[in-house]
């Protein structure tokens, strides 16, 4: 008999819950590699107030032991708890729940596929990844009728145990973070950072609700900017102070500026700081289809350590 339970995502309220999931997952896995950690976490759920229907909890008594989240129209992020003795049973419910949102979306199949999915072919299908290390989940997702496709993401790490230089920059050029009277100015560069990748969706709201985040560290919001005050690269550096690490998400560079070395500025400025507050070490994540980020993160100080496998499965 299943004795656990789930609901809908309540919004703001349950986002603390989430956090907590989010580091007690990262400490069970350690020194394996984790999913969404705590900034993930802020990144995803913040534009998602209004959408909460695309997000579902699941606990075991008052315990929060799963969650997952459908990204219309096709791709799902879910996390459970290692270790949970109700695993394939959780696990089954979310795929459930999964493919019934992808129905009730069906009229969406025309919707923008998000350019990084349509340059791997992917149309009408379900997606979502799963670690190379992660054997249980693998299994999960086999039985139920998925496949590993070509995609994954790299995910990279570096100790910081060893001094971080500043980065030098041309006079001309100042880093610093993102305060509260740049609200447009840090908007407009991420949405000019990602417009590569299609239109992004980020705007001022959203933005307030990340820096409203309890996780947040405004001085962490790196960027870099010009003579004239024109932001050309940002970097936002998240904490898990109760697992000793930082991470990155997301990183990015206007379109016109890149190959200069400004995303790099931003990203060890941010490690530096990371390392300023005692974590031990720092982890980022990108795409396999992210050239210039597999190019970017090693050039800072990471290695790779592990690969997330995309997994697909058509939807009738």
């Amino acid at each position: 008999m299943n004795h656990f339970s789930s609901r809908q995502y309540a919004g703001a309220p349950d986002l603390n819950l989430l956090i907590e999931f989010a580091e007690k997952a990262a400490k069970a896995r350690w020194p394996r590699s984790t999913y969404k950690k705590v900034g993930d976490v802020v990144w995803m759920m913040a534009p998602e107030l209004d959408r909460s229907a695309n997000i579902r909890l699941w606990f075991d008594g008052a315990d929060l032991v799963a969650y997952a989240w459908f990204e219309s129209p096709m791709n799902v992020e879910f996390n459970i708890m290692p270790g949970l003795a109700l695993y394939d049973s959780v696990g089954d419910e979310i795929l459930e729940w999964t493919e019934n949102r992808r129905r009730l979306t069906a009229q969406s199949r025309y919707e923008t596929i998000p350019k990084a999915l349509a340059m791997l072919g992917y149309e009408i299908v379900s997606l979502t990844m799963a670690l190379d290390s992660d054997d249980q989940r693998i299994s999960l997702l086999e039985r139920n009728g998925f496949r590993r496709t070509d995609g994954y993401d790299v995910l990279y790490r570096r100790s910081l145990k060893v001094p971080v230089s500043s980065p030098k920059l041309d006079p001309s050029l100042r880093l610093r973070h993102a305060t509260d009277t740049d609200l447009q100015a840090r908007v407009d560069v991420h949405r000019d950072a990602w417009s590569v990748w299609g239109p992004s969706k980020f705007d001022v709201e959203t933005y307030r609700r990340i820096r409203s985040a309890p996780v947040y560290d405004p001085e962490l919001d790196v960027v870099l900017e010009d003579a004239s005050g024109r932001f050309l690269s940002y970097c936002i550096g998240w904490l898990d102070i109760a697992n000793g690490f930082g991470h990155f998400e997301p990183v990015g560079c206007r379109p016109d500026f890149t190959g200069r070395g400004y995303a790099r500025a931003v990203t060890i400025e941010a490690i530096r700081r990371t390392q300023e507050r005692g974590m031990h070490t720092a982890l980022v994540a990108t795409a396999s289809v992210n050239e210039r980020a597999r190019v970017l993160y090693p050039s800072c100080g990471f290695v790779e350590v592990e690969r997330a496998q995309l997994h697909e499965k058509a939807v009738a």
